[in-house]
């Protein structure tokens, strides 16, 4: 087997990647996400719990990228086991960082302020101080996005450069790549030639296929 049975088995029952993913689905409310699609459209093809950590996860981790985040479902384990194997592409996590990224800073910052609260010194690349949050604006009490900015004004700027640095690298690339494209694709005329290279070994094949059914001609 190149895998275990279930792919939380893929990391370790510690690995920062389930810590995120449990804290999103079990602690945060998302109500807020939910809403939007039962006015408008309907569920989203991927659960709104899952995309919000896995931007979290992402920008924890100092991805910013939506292209680099797809591309890391096809190369990281990690990533496999937050999502359960799922992989929308770039433009998915694109599209659901800029319908509720107002509703995400607001968690995200709520999610900083709760591991420093508990004494975490880092997410991932992000460095936390550890000191207790003040006691009317405690982790037991319902907190508002505007709230959580005046009680954490600095992890609110730091998770509003997540979103500009994400912002901005999405369209940097979008212009050089086109929307559509994740920048790593095989150009046109390296797919012509591997075509040609094919069509060479298949008719090599052929000819040695050929030759081995050739009965050998009779010495006279």
């Amino acid at each position: 087997m190149l895998f275990p049975p279930s792919v939380k088995d893929f990391v370790s029952p510690d690995h920062l990647s389930q810590f995120i993913r449990d804290l999103v689905r079990e602690d945060l409310d998302l109500s807020a996400i939910y809403a939007r699609y039962v006015e408008l459209r309907g569920f989203p093809p991927y659960h709104p719990a899952m995309m919000t950590a896995l931007l979290l996860y992402s920008y924890s981790r100092g991805i910013y990228s939506s292209r680099r985040i797809e591309e890391a479902f096809q190369e990281r384990v990690d990533f496999m086991a937050l999502t359960g194997l799922a992989k929308p592409d770039h433009s998915t996590i694109c599209q659901f960082r800029v319908d509720h990224r107002e509703a995400l800073e607001g968690f995200f910052v709520q999610v900083l302020s709760l591991c420093r609260d508990a004494g975490i010194a880092k997410l991932g690349h992000v460095a936390l101080d550890g000191t207790k949050m003040k006691a009317n604006a405690s982790k037991h009490s319902a907190m508002s996005y505007k709230r959580m900015l005046e009680a954490e004004p600095e992890l609110a700027k730091l998770v509003a450069e997540w979103m500009e640095v994400s912002r901005a690298t999405d369209e940097a690339e979008d212009e050089e790549h086109g929307k559509d494209n994740r920048g790593d694709e095989i150009p046109d005329h390296v797919k012509a030639k591997l075509k040609k290279l094919m069509k060479i070994r298949a008719a090599r094949e052929r000819l040695k296929l050929f030759a081995s059914r050739t009965p050998s001609p009779q010495k006279a």
